[in-house]
């Protein structure tokens, strides 16, 4: 799978790599949503990335056995919403980003009801701390 700018031309549905993107590897798939991908990245610094292929993809993104990130993708590849683990955001953790607008001095927001189900889902399911 790609990565956050991997893509050669999302826009234009051109979903070729480019030369020295990130990649990630697929560990697996959540058994009762075949829509969410549980994936890895072999990197010190990892991100969630930025486009899928997959349009309304979920990814849950994994760091040392760790969820890092869990994040939605809309309908046109982008990734809508990123949920945060592993870090605080105005006290917040886990919280949530939208379209990768991660301002700083922003509240924290954590969240919802639904995303907490999915996450105890993934962590359950993958047996994740």
């Amino acid at each position: 799978m790609g990565s956050r700018g991997a893509f050669i031309d999302v826009d234009l549905n051109n979903f070729e790599f480019k030369s020295g993107g990130k990649h990630y590897r697929t560990l697996g798939v959540l058994k009762s949503n075949g829509n969410v991908r549980l994936i890895e990245q072999d990197s010190t610094r990892v991100k969630a990335p930025e486009y899928s292929h997959t349009p309304g993809r979920i990814y849950a993104v994994i760091k040392n056995g760790k969820l890092k990130h869990l994040a939605y993708y809309d309908e046109n590849h982008n990734q809508a919403v990123c949920i945060d683990f592993e870090h605080d955001h105005g006290g917040v953790q886990p919280h949530r980003h939208v379209y990768l607008k991660h301002d700083k001095n922003a509240p924290g927001v954590p969240p919802t009801a639904d995303e907490q189900v999915l996450i105890q889902q993934i962590i359950k399911e993958f047996q994740l701390s």
